[in-house]
């Protein structure tokens, strides 16, 4: 992806924090961050609705007070590499009230790699014991779990543990959600907004990820009919 968004002329900054977009007469100016301010006359923000605000100054309350009311699980999620197959399946449901996860993937039973890597993701909220519990036990917990679903595992078949953690990881969709949300293209000209929420009321998934990225693409074209680059649609 990246290589792809080179070839098309664009760059990807890291260690880049945005701190304003400029707006003038109801259109984009530019961006503000870390770096300077530089010209732009389309801005596509793709960051949790929750930071949005942070960023926006110009645009009315009454949308951006929309973005802060959008509520979020978060998730812990343990990555373990591993010498031999947990199981034979990709996705494997957790029904047992003795595990905590909801289930185990097997990411390389779907795309086989030199090691085996398993996943499994706690889905919380916050403020939720498991959420702030230290990354050790986490991994243990974990560790334990999978020996228990496949017993001929051993400690030296553990070969690498990471526990990750995403604040803004599954949006809580209540009655009327869709209704919640802002327009994807803002009443400031050449301003573009979602993240996952937008995926409603599909789930979150890679397809959907693919879906609004064309989808955003094409709405943020160039108004003048020229057509945005030939492999923008196929590498979204």
């Amino acid at each position: 992806m990246r290589d792809a968004i080179v070839r098309g002329g664009g760059e990807i900054r890291l260690s880049t924090r945005v701190t304003d977009v400029a707006i003038e007469d109801e259109k984009v100016r530019g961006v503000v961050s870390s770096g300077g301010e530089e010209p732009f006359d389309r801005i596509v923000s793709t960051i949790p609705l929750p930071y949005v605000p942070s960023i926006l100054g110009g645009v009315p309350d009454a949308i951006l007070d929309r973005y802060r009311s959008v509520q979020y699980l978060a998730v812990v999620c343990v990555i373990l590499k591993l010498r031999k197959a947990v199981t034979s399946s990709f996705w494997l449901n957790i029904a047992d009230p003795a595990m905590d996860i909801p289930g185990v993937i097997e990411y390389t039973n779907l795309r086989p790699l030199d090691r085996h890597i398993v996943y499994a993701p706690y889905y919380v909220p916050a403020d939720h014991p498991i959420y702030l519990e230290d990354d050790a036990s986490i991994i243990a917990r974990v560790t334990s779990y999978l020996k228990t679903i496949n017993p001929d595992l051993m400690d030296d078949d553990f070969i690498d543990a990471r526990a990750s953690r995403y604040r803004f990881a599954q949006p809580i969709c209540p009655p009327n959600f869709s209704s919640q949300l802002p327009p994807i293209q803002l009443p400031i000209e050449g301003l573009f907004v979602a993240d996952t929420s937008f995926y409603y009321p599909e789930d979150r998934g890679i397809s959907e990820s693919i879906d609004l990225g064309r989808k955003m693409a094409r709405m943020a074209a160039p108004s003048d009919g020229l057509p945005y680059h030939d492999g923008l649609e196929r590498t979204l």
